[in-house]
């Protein structure tokens, strides 16, 4: 849950783990069934049907269930119904009940979602916002990342030092983000460049086939509209975005639509028959709107002449055409520079901004749009079973038995689990190229996919145990190695380095880290092989703590692989 829309309200996982008092274990089971129901209807994009299905599993536990909220404030970021997302993300707080973490986790998702749908810097979400950000950080010193989204929410209202104070505490704390420790240590030595946000270099394809990009449309104003044909409020917004179109023709002005519909011939029909003829492009694997920090439709967001963001906002109401048009007409009378701007070493990526924001800091200039290109292992890896609480797969002629308490994924949430892998991995060519990239700016890797994970709850989060499986030329150990090379680099301390480690009458290679730059710390063990020569096979074990994970150590030891 909340994985898929709200890329910066929630975040790696839900820590909750829901256990409703004083329920007899059949209404328990039935609970979890009726989430399991809606994160599978969520990955397959029925979200009004996982709407109902988040609902009823709320009405069984009798609004006990943090996590129902919590799945139904995604859900309705989804719709475009952001007074629900509001509404449900308090009931998940008071239903967290004396579960500080997750109390911490609902405030933490309505306060960004109060900046998200604020329009100006004395609106009364923005003080709420601010509100619920501190009382997410009381209830858990750990979040650690709120304290650096108050310490932005504050610089952008022009309240430097206490700003600048929660960034610091940020940056000092345990638990705090590579990717966010650079960004706030350069606005730490200048506040102002809070207040003065530079997209990110964007390029894409639209529907007539032209080609647009943040370089192609310096010059002009842009107006970005993020929306869905299943968002009721995008198709209500239509006829405002057609009088935008209308009244800036003529001025240097571009409107380009981005879609996040799945189905690529309901959206050609639907840009048709509402007759939208402007620049459309569909966002099939998200990496647009991760760009902009969507985190639900619509979404406008107002580029001036030199492609910094002077306004944003998110959801629609009576009041937002004229918002969005004065955005637009401040933005046209302020000039373009004379020169493109410099690059520097790194730009800031957008966050949710209460008020149009100063002129820009000079942008850095990413490398262009980089292809990734994945190697898939066969279906046939696919083909695994679960019987009882063991784990078979004919094709690796491997098994691995699991918890008997716990609960293997359908092969709907491991799809939806692959899929948001290759956009992580996507993302992360894009953000940090590496020496493979050809002449073409494509790249070639091999997909790690995953065929099998099981866990106590529907959460997918720690504890869990996961197999994945990828093609592979390079010998286990080297494999090993070179993973843990790049888990050193994302942040995480490797606790027991890469060694040979004997399960029956076969050796794998183990690696045990610690990821403590996680909110919150994740231990993990993965236990690897190379199966048929060309296939490497990774057992992973995720636990909340050391001790966790040395109790899960019977999952590896049942780990058996017959195939040379």
């Amino acid at each position: 849950m909340l994985r898929r829309i709200l890329p910066f309200l929630v975040i790696a996982s839900i820590a909750a783990t829901f256990a409703p008092p004083a329920r007899s274990q059949g209404e328990t089971q039935a609970v979890l069934d009726a989430i399991d129901r809606a994160d599978a209807l969520d990955a397959q994009g029925k979200f009004k049907e996982a709407l109902d299905a988040y609902r009823e599993a709320d009405r069984i536990s009798n609004h006990a269930c943090p996590d129902c909220y919590l799945g139904m404030v995604n859900m309705e970021c989804q719709l475009g119904d952001f007074a629900g997302a509001l509404d449900d993300a308090k009931r998940a707080e008071l239903a967290a009940g004396s579960d500080r973490m997750v109390a911490a986790q609902a405030c933490e998702v309505r306060a960004k979602l109060l900046v998200a749908t604020s329009s100006a810097p004395d609106d009364a979400k923005v003080k709420e916002a601010e509100s619920q950000f501190r009382q997410a950080i009381s209830l858990d010193p750990k979040k650690a990342i709120a304290c650096f989204e108050l310490g932005m929410l504050l610089l952008q209202l022009g309240r430097d030092p206490e700003g600048v104070a929660e960034l610091k505490a940020y940056v000092s704390g345990p638990l705090a983000s590579p990717r966010y420790v650079d960004r706030a240590e350069r606005i730490i030595a200048d506040p102002s460049r809070a207040r003065a946000l530079p997209s990110e270099e964007f390029s894409l394809a639209t529907l007539d086939g032209a080609k647009i990009s943040k370089t192609s449309l310096r010059g002009k104003v842009v107006l970005l509209d993020f929306w869905a044909s299943w968002c009721g409020p995008c198709r209500e917004s239509l006829p405002a975005i057609i009088d935008l179109h209308q009244k800036f023709a003529g001025h240097p002005f571009e409107l380009v639509g981005i879609s996040s519909d799945f189905d690529e011939e309901a959206w050609k029909s639907f840009i048709s028959s509402n007759h939208m003829n402007w620049p459309e492009y569909i966002d099939l694997d998200g990496q647009i709107g991760h760009l902009f920090d969507v985190p639900g439709y619509p979404t406008y967001v107002v580029l001036d002449r030199d492609g910094a963001i002077a306004f944003r906002q998110t959801g629609f109401g009576s009041d937002s055409e004229q918002a969005i048009e004065s955005a637009i007409n401040r933005a046209l009378a302020k000039p373009v520079s004379a020169q493109p701007p410099p690059a520097t070493a790194a730009s800031l990526a957008p966050v949710p901004s209460a008020a149009a924001l100063t002129p820009p800091l000079p942008p850095s200039a990413p490398p262009a749009h980089i292809l990734v290109k994945f190697t898939y292992p066969p279906d046939d890896v696919q083909d695994g079973d679960v019987r009882a609480n063991v784990y078979r797969n004919d094709f690796l002629g491997l098994t691995c038995k699991f918890p008997a308490t716990w609960t293997s994924a359908e092969p709907e949430t491991l799809d939806h689990l692959n899929k948001e892998e290759s956009r992580r991995i996507q993302r992360a060519e894009q953000d940090h190229p590496g020496p493979d990239v050809g002449a073409d700016n494509s790249v070639s890797l091999a997909f790690p996919q995953i065929v099998f994970q099981a866990s106590p709850d529907s959460k997918q989060g720690a504890p869990f145990v996961a197999i994945t499986v990828e093609q592979t030329s390079s010998p286990a150990l080297e494999a090993a190695r070179k993973h843990a090379e790049e888990l050193q680099q994302q942040g995480a301390a490797i606790l027991d380095p890469p060694r040979v480690v004997t399960i029956g009458k076969r050796q794998f290679i183990r690696t045990d880290s610690e990821s403590a730059r996680t909110d919150p710390p994740v231990w993990i063990a993965s236990i690897e092989t190379i199966v048929a020569q060309k296939y490497r096979v990774t057992l992973e074990i995720q636990a909340r703590s050391k001790q966790e994970l040395d109790q899960l150590s019977a999952i590896a030891q049942s780990l058996s692989v017959s195939k040379p």
